[in-house]
């Protein structure tokens, strides 16, 4: 299947494709192969793009159009193709050479086209299927749970751990450790089983003298305060027997200081056989704290204490695959999440890509970019990016107000072109998590934004992450607020939230086939209501008069004003399946104040 979406300011009225084998020319039906004025001409198929995704107001034009089609695999595996475009009852050709008036001639230019010269297998994208109807809970180990565990030292391989602080009434610091184990984890697995959690993420996991772990100094061993090799892999198996899949972190572009590596370039400077494996700018180097512009080697950010990899060394290189390739043949692990993957050179991540899915065919990657990641969403490279601009977008409508629904929907639609619907489908989206402020923290602890906000969340395609504890009403700040110990304590937690938590679960479960399609669709109504159209549907939109016809839709509407608003539509919605209201009664013909509703119709 070849899927092809033409992005548009809102006064098209149709886009049809214009598709071909780019060497299958024609003479004109009944003209004789001996005349000497016929003219061949290209010979192609022409067929209609439907409105995929869409911006506006209503009895307004758009603003924005995402128009798709999907057209199967060519069968000599060659396409070439363009677009007749129609603006204001006028005909033009859209092509690699941009808009012009659609004539014979325009279309049978040899090169006045877009181009697959020939589509290889190999080449093609491909996508962990589970992913998709993946739910994350993202953990961070020192501070989720404290669970027995026989042989779990205190002493880390450097130096002594200082006392673990209590778990109820210790202040998370830079420093301090509270004693998460791999063994608590697996001892809450039936939480979050009955959360409705399907997929876990865990932060560092290997040796390291920091809380954090992002600092490694053994790429090949768990840290002693988190439990054992033994552990890690009946944690996996038993998360896997429960339908949980698990994630680990990896910092491919850099090292921790106390790793040995590190440690011998230090000693042996210019002679260390490890000088090459980093990005050494003079000799000799000095040791401790140095100030950014005095620096002799390149770091993450400014920071000293993390030497960056050269991942262009071919034995720094191997050493960093053999690490990831280890934890998947020894844990039978089913994800990396790829820490600062932006700065590590995509070279290295293509062989990355190539050897981790030679190990396991459904695994799944993950790179931390905090920005457009385009470079690295591709086949050969990563799955998926930590959605942050997603995060932005839903934050600041829904959590703290300092946008508006259409700056929101206009974000909303660009996350949503940047990359692939198969890309889409696969995209890691989370709105907090261990480098943010806690979501109750961002929205002043007002429960009905959280809410709002996650529901949108939910909603789109897509794998969605919950930070552990904000199910509960965990509260924080910045780093090191944002990483305090889980509360495990009934009385203190906030169960009519995790209600929420579990109902919303649930709901995208069972309506993952519609919310996966996605196609979304944005408008108003009367009332101050904001609605989004979301499923499998084949023309038309509500918002601006259309009739919506084929498959199944959720209809989200939201009240982003003070009073309660009549649900006035111009089609059904059908029936109301979900509710952000504290409670989880549908309302009829209404929503109230600052709530969102879902609808749900078979059309």
């Amino acid at each position: 299947m070849i899927i092809l979406r033409v992005i548009v300011a809102g006064d098209i009225d149709t886009i049809t494709l214009l598709h071909g084998d780019p060497y299958n020319w024609d003479l004109p039906p009944g003209t004789a192969p001996a005349d000497k004025n016929a003219k061949w001409g290209w010979s192609f198929a022409e067929e209609p793009l439907y409105p995929q995704h869409t911006v506006g107001e209503p009895n307004t034009e758009p603003s924005r159009r995402v128009w798709k089609i999907e057209i199967p695999l060519p069968r000599r595996r060659r396409l070439k193709y363009g677009f007749r475009v129609r603006i204001r009852k006028q005909d033009y050709y859209f092509s690699e050479n941009g808009l012009e008036p659609f004539t014979a001639e325009a279309v049978n230019v040899p090169h006045n086209h877009f181009f697959y010269p020939f589509i290889h297998d190999i080449d093609v994208p491909d996508s962990p299927g589970w992913v998709r109807n993946t739910i994350w809970y993202q953990i961070f180990p020192d501070r989720f749970c404290k669970g027995n565990s026989e042989g779990i030292s205190q002493a880390g391989t450097t130096k002594p751990r200082e006392k673990l602080d209590d778990w109820e009434t210790g202040v998370p610091t830079y420093r301090n450790f509270f004693g998460g184990n791999l063994a608590g984890v697996r001892q809450q697995l039936s939480y979050l089983s009955d959360l409705g959690i399907t997929g876990i993420y865990f932060t560092p996991l290997f040796t390291s003298p920091s809380n954090h772990k992002y600092n490694t100094e053994d790429y090949f061993t768990i840290d002693t305060l988190f439990g054992t090799l033994d552990e890690l892999k009946a944690l996996v198996k038993e998360a896997h027997s429960r339908g949980i899949r698990v994630m680990l972190d990896a910092v491919f572009n850099h090292i921790g200081e106390s790793h040995p590596f590190w440690q011998d370039v230090l000693k042996n400077q210019e002679n260390s056989p490890y000088k090459d494996y980093f990005h050494i700018r003079r000799f000799p180097i000095k040791k401790g704290r140095q100030e950014r512009d005095a620096l002799d080697f390149e770091t993450f950010a400014y920071a000293p204490s993390m030497p960056k990899w050269n991942t262009e060394n071919p034995e720094a290189r191997k050493y960093l695959l053999d690490a990831a390739a280890y934890w998947i043949r020894e844990c039978d692990i089913d994800g990396w999440r790829l820490d600062v993957a932006n700065e590590v050179s995509l070279d290295f991540w293509h062989e990355f890509s190539r050897l981790v899915r030679s190990l396991k065919k459904e695994f799944y990657i993950v790179g931390e970019v905090w920005h457009d990641a385009s470079n690295w969403i591709n086949p050969g490279y990563f799955d998926a990016s930590m959605n942050y601009p997603l995060e932005y977008a839903i934050s600041h409508y829904f959590l703290t107000g300092s946008s508006n629904a259409v700056l929101f929907n206009e974000q909303l639609i660009l996350s949503l072109t940047r990359y692939s619907d198969l890309h889409n489908r696969m995209a890691f989206n989370l709105l907090d998590s261990h480098d943010t402020d806690r979501v109750l923290t961002r929205c002043g602890e007002d429960k009905q934004r959280l809410r709002n906000a996650f529901a949108m969340l939910f909603l789109l395609p897509g794998s969605p992450c919950i930070y552990y504890g904000t199910e509960v009403g965990m509260t924080g700040g910045g780093d090191p607020d944002c990483r305090k110990p889980m509360i495990w304590n009934e009385a203190k937690q906030d169960r009519e939230l995790l209600a929420f938590f579990k109902e919303l679960i649930a709901f995208r479960k069972k309506y993952i086939a519609v919310i996966s399609h996605g196609v979304i669709r944005y408008g108003s109504a009367a009332g101050g209501l904001r609605c989004w159209e979301i499923g499998n549907f084949d023309a038309g939109n509500f918002v601006t008069g259309g009739d919506t016809v084929g498959g199944s839709v959720l209809t989200a509407v939201y009240n982003e004003t003070a009073h309660t608003a009549a649900l006035d539509l111009q089609t059904d919605p059908g029936e109301c399946v979900f509710t952000t209201a504290p409670t989880s009664k549908p309302h009829a013909g209404e929503v109230p104040p600052w709530q969102l509703a879902i609808y749900f119709k078979q059309m």
